[in-house]
């Protein structure tokens, strides 16, 4: 395929994408494309000036999600709904972007509403710091972003959140009373999370930013006790350093290379080169 043949897919697939998320039900070739498109969206978005374009990226990203999300049904019924806390007791990470979007949508409440869910979040950290991902889920220590059983910033969730998703509330409970049994989740949902988390990673390589995954909690408390966190992350500065990672499997070395091979993909793919061989 020459790249003249290459652009014209991406500039059709990127007008598609924008309208209606990724379509399971097309080809592997198209699906493929369709995260290439999105990823050279979310490149378009940080190759920008905006001191906030790295949060308006992750907004992006978790648009097409939802838009992925009603073109492809799951075909079974999802029984999460508000007032089911029982993931919010699971470590998360999340990307840098997404950090930034929930810190600003804690910092543009009012002062008093800001005020204590910035409390609440830094007390999180405080008692989850230095703890394994066994030990935080032993000890049933809630996410800081929980408020009355529900999450306070749930329109900026990020990723791995938002494919958190459950057929039985039931299978829920048990897992959280520390039953050994898995939560049967949508193959729907795992793979839309997976797309859009794979572009948005790409995307940041692209540009030269980081794609670490950060601890939820830690890291959103220090982009709200950092002066222009966002603009500065952005300029180069790692104003979240000193900010705990959560790896999830990628310190699987299999795990890392294929990932490593996907993004690499994804951005030759966006910025209209040869895709490289996966093999």
């Amino acid at each position: 395929m020459g790249r003249a043949d290459r652009r014209m897919i991406l500039k059709q697939t990127m007008a598609e994408v924008a309208r209606g998320g990724i379509d399971l039900r097309a080809s592997s070739s198209d699906q493929s494309w369709a995260v290439i498109a999105e990823t050279r969206i979310l490149i378009d978005i940080l190759d920008g000036h905006a001191p906030t374009r790295a949060s308006k990226a992750a907004e992006k990203a978790h648009e097409f999600f939802e838009l992925s999300l009603k073109r492809n049904a799951s075909g079974t019924s999802v029984e999460c709904a508000k007032g089911c806390a029982f993931c919010c007791y699971v470590p998360v990470s999340a990307l840098a972007p997404e950090i930034f979007l929930i810190a600003n949508t804690i910092r543009a409440r009012p002062a008093a509403e800001r005020d204590t869910s910035a409390a609440r979040i830094r007390g999180a950290m405080q008692v989850m710091r230095g703890l394994s991902h066994y030990e935080r889920l032993r000890q049933k220590l809630a996410c800081g972003l929980l408020e009355n059983n529900a999450c306070s910033a749930y329109g900026a969730r990020p990723g791995p959140c938002r494919g958190m998703a459950s057929t039985s509330v039931r299978a829920c409970e048990r897992a959280f009373g520390g039953a050994s049994v898995p939560v049967p989740t949508p193959m729907v949902w795992s793979t839309v999370r997976n797309a859009h988390l794979q572009a948005l990673m790409a995307a940041l390589t692209a540009v030269g930013l980081p794609s670490e995954s950060y601890e939820l909690n830690e890291a959103v408390a220090v982009a709200l006790d950092t002066a222009d966190a966002e603009s500065r992350w952005l300029k180069g500065e790692d104003v979240l350093a000193g900010v705990g990672r959560l790896h999830m499997g990628t310190d699987n070395p299999a795990i890392v290379e294929n990932n490593r091979k996907v993004i690499a993909q994804l951005v030759a793919g966006a910025l209209g080169k040869e895709l490289p061989s996966t093999g």
